[in-house]
């Protein structure tokens, strides 16, 4: 089961402990403001992280999104989720649209994705340049 952390290197190792999350949610590391959209059994290793979920049946992928869509003022090396993030509000459309929205998104992320493992170069040409796939 992997071990996770909020920044950019998401995934910290793994472990054979099986007291793990293991629903929808959005890590949030406290300090950095950095975020992730988790849908897969993990478990934290850092008092940090919170880990937020819908309350109302919105969408959390969704709110995800929306969650990124917001800048924070950063406050240096400091507690941000309870002074900047928590009171935070927004407006929601309906929870149909949310699910709309968020299939797209989730579409256009897995087709980057998909851009993203092909082979950028195909070879090179008899003149020594290279041709684009």
């Amino acid at each position: 089961m992997p071990v996770l952390t909020a920044n950019k290197a998401f995934i910290l190792g793994y472990t054979n402990e099986e007291n793990s999350y293991n629903r929808p949610s959005i890590i949030f590391d406290d300090f950095t403001l950095d975020r992730k959209y988790v849908d897969f059994h993990y478990m934290l290793k850092s008092s940090a992280i919170k880990i937020l979920t819908s309350k109302d049946q919105h969408n959390l992928r969704f709110l995800f999104e929306r969650l990124n869509s917001t800048r924070f003022e950063v406050l240096g090396h400091a507690r941000h989720y309870i002074s900047v993030v928590q009171n935070t509000t927004t407006l929601c459309p309906s929870v149909n649209e949310e699910l709309c929205i968020s299939n797209l998104l989730t579409k256009f992320d897995e087709l980057i994705t998909l851009h993203q493992q092909e082979p950028f170069l195909c070879g090179n040409s008899i003149n020594g340049g290279v041709e684009l796939c």
